[in-house]
């Protein structure tokens, strides 16, 4: 008769050190933006792992040697010795939902640029995490064929409507939502799957989740946050009617010549002014950021996850490194 996983004492430890290391990558990440995470963030963003808030939950009550790594304060779990980033967590959040409030009325007039389809909010203001001054970054998806036009348009409307901080990051086509390969990595499925869906018309959105399945793979275990399910832009009728106008306008061969005349144009000032920014670019999608930041940011999150799982098996031992002989993990932050 075969054995159950739980009487045989090597499989269920190899098993608990798995949910563990699940647990302590996940907050090796968000660890470097100073962000301690609540038991529902942790399944969410738990690496390669099948975490369930109940499994995490029995990880995290405090015993040895997880006990050692990660600490609690009120709802809040983090790496030991990080306990100041809670009361950071609490007021970059208070700023950040009343600058969310405030961009989303901003925001509204997208509903009226032609051929938008989905709007979503990245980075730290999505993750509520945003300090004062920051720019508020959007990825885009459009109609297919007019990811050009649509970047035109909107760059008409952050120039004339006085909206310095609004940084357009990333814009695809409907038509072609599958990343490549050189974009399937942790950082970019991080990233899509904690952006906030202001506005999903076609639902291009979920077709994005749909065609790139290697997101699921990174994060299998996790779970849609309602909260941020229920943020979108108020519908306006308005400019409803003014985007329909402009699409039946630039419909057909008027809207492949603006689309072929806008590509050209932005394509030469883009690669004129920006050293590397034809590499980004196609008929069906752009990138807009000068810098990549998944290098670094990547280079920081493996280095945080050699140092803490080597406290974990350090704890899990009993074993004191002599003073020195690891670099420490504030170091690496």
């Amino acid at each position: 008769m075969p054995q159950h996983p739980d009487s045989d004492p090597r499989l269920k430890d190899n098993r608990e050190r798995m949910q563990d290391e699940a647990i302590i990558r996940a907050l090796c990440y968000s660890d470097i933006f100073g962000f301690p995470m609540t038991l529902e963030e942790i399944v969410r963003f738990s690496p390669h792992s099948g975490l369930t808030v109940q499994k995490a939950a029995a990880r995290l009550d405090g015993r040895d040697p997880l006990g050692k790594i990660v600490c609690r304060r009120d709802e809040f779990y983090y790496l030991a010795g990080r306990e100041e980033n809670c009361e950071l967590r609490r007021k970059r959040e208070s700023v950040s939902k009343k600058k969310l409030e405030i961009a989303l009325r901003r925001l509204m007039p997208l509903q009226g640029i032609p051929f938008l389809r989905t709007a979503m909010i990245t980075g730290a203001l999505a993750a509520f995490n945003s300090p004062e001054g920051d720019d508020v970054d959007l990825l885009i998806i459009s109609a297919p064929r007019r990811v050009w036009t649509t970047y035109f348009f909107l760059r008409i409307w952050r120039l004339f409507g006085h909206n310095p901080d609004i940084c357009f990051n990333m814009f695809l086509s409907e038509g072609d939502l599958y990343l490549q390969d050189s974009n399937q990595n942790f950082f970019y499925a991080r990233e899509i799957l904690g952006g906030i869906s202001i506005l999903n018309d076609t639902r291009a959105f979920d077709r994005l989740l749909q065609e790139n399945p290697w997101i699921f793979e990174y994060f299998p275990s996790y779970i849609p946050d309602d909260e941020r399910l229920g943020l979108s832009i108020e519908r306006s009728p308005r400019w409803r009617r003014r985007q329909n106008r402009l699409e039946k306008l630039l419909g057909g061969p008027v809207g492949d010549v603006l689309e072929f005349a806008a590509r050209k144009a932005q394509f030469r000032e883009m690669v004129k002014n920006t050293p590397g920014a034809a590499g980004r670019m196609s008929a069906t999608r752009i990138k807009l950021h000068k810098s990549d930041n998944r290098p670094p940011i990547l280079n920081r999150y493996e280095e945080n996850i050699r140092v803490w799982l080597a406290r974990y098996d350090d704890a899990a031992t009993g074993r004191v490194r002599p003073r020195g002989s690891q670099r420490t993990a504030r170091s690496s932050a």
